[in-house]
């Protein structure tokens, strides 16, 4: 189809766009992913943030052309055909809700900066932000955040279970040991852990008006003596309040 080999051009050169707009120092000449990883090296956060903006902005104004508010299977269909490697894959249905999950052992792209899968996870979720108002990308799994393969997931409700990765059973009873403790510490305070996804675990804690100790304080330190290769980050049960990232 044209308008989705449009698309993908549109989309090279937007990559290519935002990442010389963080680092205008970038020398002239290098092909897409030579820029990429030479970017990353300079400034990988001021890349992240570009790329995920303008993959946004070119999602957006690609649905506002072309009338178009891609469904999730339509999705499915389209990402795979826009030449990158995250998107390159068959994308399955998940059983008993609105998601697509995807899995492939890798690629290439991660020997180029240890940032590379970060930087297609942006990109890509940008895009499909941008591209349709019924459709969320998440990724679980990545080889560059060292697991054993890539494993993306798009769904329809923004609290999907499918938003985080699974936690493995061992752990999760591990972690409602820890909650069970924390509550018998403080009984003002109700954990809920959510997912893991490439390595970080995410936790809802809410407290009642009696609580007068953070979240944090109390789960945290428990979860990274037992767990210490794993990265914490709080959602905020409040919607008003932003992710505390730790």
């Amino acid at each position: 189809m044209a308008v989705v080999s449009e698309l993908a051009e549109r989309w090279r050169y937007a990559r290519c766009a935002a990442v010389r707009a963080a680092v205008p120092t970038l020398p002239v000449g290098l092909d897409h992913d030579a820029l990429v990883a030479l970017a990353l090296e300079r400034a990988p956060d001021d890349v992240l943030r570009k790329v995920f903006d303008v993959s946004r902005r070119l999602g957006a104004s690609f649905r506002a052309y072309h009338h178009l508010d891609l469904p999730l299977n339509d999705l499915c269909d389209v990402l795979p055909r826009l030449g990158v490697p995250c998107a390159a894959r068959s994308w399955t249905r998940v059983t008993g809700e609105a998601a697509c999950r995807g899995e492939r052992a890798g690629c290439r792209d991660a020997a180029l900066h240890p940032r590379a899968c970060a930087f297609w996870r942006e990109a890509i979720d940008g895009l499909v932000l941008g591209m349709t108002s019924a459709v969320l990308f998440a990724r679980h799994a990545s080889r560059g955040a060292g697991d054993a393969s890539c494993v993306d997931v798009l769904h329809v409700h923004p609290q999907s279970p499918s938003r985080f990765g699974p936690i493995p059973a061992h752990v999760r009873d591990e972690l409602e040991r820890i909650g069970r403790t924390a509550r018998a510490l403080d009984p003002s305070l109700a954990v809920t852990f959510l997912g893991i996804s490439e390595g970080v675990l995410y936790y809802r804690a809410e407290r009642d008006a009696a609580g007068d100790q953070h979240a944090s304080t109390a789960i945290e330190p428990a979860v990274r003596r037992r767990f210490p290769r794993l990265a914490l980050r709080e959602i905020s049960p409040r919607p008003v309040l932003a992710e505390a990232a730790i």
